[in-house]
């Protein structure tokens, strides 16, 4: 049943008007901002690349680090897909299996199925067409990503969605702001030696490639005022 929630979890998503990024990862990222943040008011609840974890783990078979999601993501989850809670989810589906309405779920994972051979064959053969060349690749200078060209490797997909122009690492402050609208506009992780660095926009780390987390009052107070 889990597999079957995070199926249409992303079918829906991928039907929202206002999301541009119809990939697994900007599905991810907007139900974690749109729907998550803004609809449900569950700031920094849990990161954009959890859910993309349940997904390959759950939908695509994929081994990974990921447990099952907690009880409470399970009701967000059913409540965008216009049930009660996930307990309403689970009886409904249950009952249009009893009655023998498997043909769509069926036709879905098909869909699914096809959709990814399709991608095994057809990216590698854009690529090496010149469609992924030129301007799909991206370099870590100083505190910015700079695009080149692929030069015969496949751009990052931890990087497809992320706003390459606009993310910048950070020197931070006593007077730098750090929330808006009690909100936090700063991210942080730790460098490959250790250091707390700053960046201006979810993501993960240019170098370490770990996730980066929201500001909050104790980093602050721990790293920031400390060096003041």
């Amino acid at each position: 049943m889990l597999k079957k929630l995070l199926v249409k979890l992303f079918d829906k998503l991928e039907r929202e008007r206002d999301n541009d990024k119809k990939t697994k990862n900007g599905n991810a990222i907007y139900f974690v901002e749109r729907i998550l943040e803004e609809r449900f008011g569950k700031p920094t609840y849990i990161s954009s690349r959890a859910i993309k974890g349940y997904y390959d783990k759950y939908v695509e078979g994929k081994e990974n680090n990921s447990g099952e999601p907690s009880s409470e993501l399970k009701d967000l989850i059913a409540k965008y897909l216009g049930f009660k809670d996930f307990l309403d989810f689970e009886n409904t589906n249950s009952s249009e299996i009893n009655t023998g309405r498997i043909g769509p779920v069926v036709e879905q994972n098909f869909k699914w199925f096809v959709l990814g051979f399709l991608s095994i064959i057809l990216i590698p053969a854009l690529y090496y067409s010149g469609v992924f060349r030129s301007e799909d690749c991206v370099v870590w200078k100083v505190d910015h990503y700079v695009i080149i060209e692929c030069e015969g490797k496949l751009p990052n997909p931890i990087l497809m969605d992320l706003n390459i122009e606009k993310f910048k690492k950070l020197k931070v402050s006593d007077t730098t702001t750090f929330f808006k609208e009690g909100k936090p506009i700063v991210w942080y992780g730790k460098s490959n030696k250790g250091e707390i660095e700053y960046f201006n926009s979810r993501g993960v780390h240019p170098i370490t490639e770990k996730e980066l987390k929201p500001i909050s009052r104790y980093i602050i107070n721990k790293y920031v005022y400390k060096k003041e």
